[in-house]
């Protein structure tokens, strides 16, 4: 396998609407984006992914597209997004753009006509989405055609009086899901894929990838995953799209599939696949779920985190890519907490601490990392008082689901606070002016209350801050080659500890560390000829050998090869 460009690539993931507004309507742009690539720059950015920017009624936040072949007028105008693709390449900035495959919005052009029997286009597009009859129970009553359950929750679902039909949606119910098995939806859908191409866009991100297939059978379920998640036949159009599109123009695919096995990673991102080039999965990222709360059950349960299951994810990941394919490396995206608050702690006292200390863990790895925008200056989940604060569809419901299971307000709200999208996508805190920098007037989502002390001004002023020490990580991947390099876990099974041996170009690495709030004393590591290179503690000085962890104390060693 020759080396291909995105291997050492420095990716970082902007959710649009709240990176920088350029414009004054409280909405982050493309514009407000390209204002910012200096910045990005600086930090050892050579790569960003962008959510979704195309015409959209914003039900999901751009992931319900109207239109595929338009740019938000939220975000800007497709000249705008052709001068910021342009911008970005010149500062040798490749491009990244969200490739929304399962579902349209349910104002797109192909679902009006496919709902409206009167459209005259509608025999054409009507088998463009997945429709059902209903059922009738023995009084005559309508019933759902199955009890599947959409992610969104609720049912997946809708009725359509004009055919007297429902359509499925796994996620919101303004977002019908396509009928992948139809192939003239698939031709219109590389055509739009193509046209992007030809704009000079560097690759995608394909969301929801491992739903593109459903089981025609509608077997009745609850809540149903199993009958529209991972089907096999999905690999076959994602395959189609590889061969005619992904391949011939060199793009960096990033595919999104939760859940998949050894088996199914390397048939999605294996260096013999013909679908990704590295694979988005979660196995890692809700390991501190509590199965006793019915409250607030499932991803919004928190509970105590399991150390040692993440570490195993991160070894069982690298090893199934090992030199079969490449290993994608991340902490959170736009649809988890912040990792400081998830992992770590944010309270005062060891925020900074606790998010250095997930950042000497995470960015020593073997393959390619994705840094979450905000996550380089240690943003946390919002501090909301009112659910109205709150803009994810998703909250609204599953707010509804706590108080029916018995939940409080306050518990309802906290599980909101700990647990929704909402909390990785509040505006990024630029400085400590009114709204954070990110905007002159009210955003679109309120400013975590938390901006005048965390924020790009004051921490690029501070030799050790967070940022600083995102810069120095993310260089050392590069001058290091820690893309391709070798890593041991130390204690791996420790409930505590997060240590590691990496071996580097130039220099062997040893990384220790304390995932934990509480201070324990660690086993003797062989740190002969090691000198320390990095910590987040002050009290350590270069030549000490300490085995007292305090709470979420990390170090770096090194020691020349």
């Amino acid at each position: 396998m020759k080396k291909m460009w995105w291997q050492e690539a420095i990716i970082y993931q902007i959710y649009v609407r709240s990176f920088k507004d350029s414009n004054g309507d409280g909405i982050g742009d493309l514009n407000g984006i390209k204002s910012r690539l200096d910045y990005l720059q600086d930090l050892g950015v050579d790569t960003i992914w962008i959510s979704p920017h195309y015409d959209s009624p914003m039900d999901d936040n751009g992931y319900d597209v109207r239109d595929f072949y338009k740019v938000s007028e939220d975000y800007g105008t497709l000249d705008d997004f052709r001068v910021f693709l342009a911008t970005a390449h010149q500062k040798g900035i490749k491009v990244i753009i969200d490739l929304v495959l399962n579902h349209t919005s349910d104002e797109h052009p192909w679902f009006l006509a496919a709902k409206d029997p009167h459209h005259p286009e509608h025999e054409k597009y009507h088998d463009y989405y997945i429709w059902q009859p209903p059922k009738y129970d023995d009084l005559g009553q309508k019933q759902f055609p199955t009890h599947w359950i959409s992610w969104f929750g609720g049912p997946v679902w809708e009725y359509n009086p004009p055919t007297d039909e429902y359509y499925l949606h796994i996620f919101s119910k303004k977002m019908p899901d396509l009928n992948w098995r139809n192939k003239a939806m698939r031709e219109d859908l590389k055509a739009m894929i193509k046209w992007w191409i030809d704009l000079g866009v560097d690759g995608f991100r394909v969301d929801a990838s491992n739903h593109l297939e459903k089981n025609w059978d509608f077997p009745d379920a609850k809540p149903g995953y199993e009958n529209f998640s991972s089907l096999p036949k999905h690999h076959e159009y994602l395959e189609e799209l590889g061969k005619e599109l992904f391949e011939p123009n060199n793009l960096i695919i990033i595919g999104e599939s939760g859940g998949a096995t050894r088996e199914e990673a390397l048939q999605y991102a294996g260096y013999d696949s013909h679908e990704f080039n590295m694979l988005v999965q979660f196995e890692h990222c809700w390991v501190d779920c509590d199965p006793y709360n019915q409250l607030t059950p499932g991803k919004w349960a928190k509970g105590v985190v399991d150390v040692a299951r993440i570490k195993h994810s991160f070894k069982y990941w690298i090893d199934v890519f090992k030199n079969k394919g490449w290993n994608t490396l991340y902490w959170h995206n736009h649809d988890m907490p912040r990792i400081v608050s998830h992992y770590g702690n944010d309270t005062d006292q060891w925020h900074e601490k606790s998010a250095k200390m997930l950042a000497y863990t995470l960015y020593l790895l073997p393959g390619t990392p994705i840094v979450y925008y905000g996550e380089e200056i240690g943003m946390t989940n919002v501090d909301y008082e009112n659910l109205t604060d709150f803009r994810d569809v998703e909250v609204y419901t599953e707010y509804e689901n706590f108080i029916r299971n018995g939940a409080s307000h306050d518990v309802a709200m906290q599980a909101l606070r700990d647990r929704a999208r909402d909390n990785a996508r509040s505006p990024m805190q630029w400085n400590d002016s009114a709204y954070a920098g990110f905007s002159q007037v009210e955003p679109w989502m309120k400013v975590n209350g938390n901006y005048p002390s965390i924020n790009v001004k004051r921490q690029r002023a501070q030799e050790n801050s967070i940022l600083n020490t995102y810069k120095r990580l993310l260089r050392l991947r590069k001058d290091e080659s820690l893309a391709f390099a070798d890593v041991t876990f130390i204690d791996i099974d420790h409930p505590q500890s997060f240590n590691l041996k990496v071996s580097g170009k130039d220099f062997d690495y040893i990384v220790l560390a304390n995932f934990k709030s509480t201070p324990f004393t660690m086993d003797a590591v062989n740190l002969e000829g090691y000198e320390v290179f990095l910590t987040n503690s002050d009290a350590l000085r270069a030549k000490e050998r300490v085995w007292r962890f305090e709470p979420y104390e990390a170090r770096i060693y090194r020691k020349a090869k």
